[in-house]
């Protein structure tokens, strides 16, 4: 089960949520004025957040929870 793919997908899952709790953060921050920020908050934590989801089914087959139709 502690293998180098396992490993690998769980940095991979707590990176993507990191992520997306930083940008949940700079979401809710108030404006101080009205220029646009320079990286698109939305589309970032929509991609982390698909990314935690497969990492975190990676890991579930990894341990031997199977998902899917089987």
């Amino acid at each position: 089960m502690l293998t180098p793919q396992f490993y690998l997908t769980a940095i991979v899952l707590v990176a993507s949520l990191l992520v997306a709790a930083r940008m949940v953060i700079v979401e809710k921050r108030p404006r101080t004025d009205l220029n646009p920020r320079l990286i698109p908050t939305t589309p970032v934590l929509i991609a982390s957040g698909f990314v935690a989801l497969l990492a975190l089914i990676h890991l579930m087959n990894l341990i031997g929870i199977h998902t899917g139709q089987r």
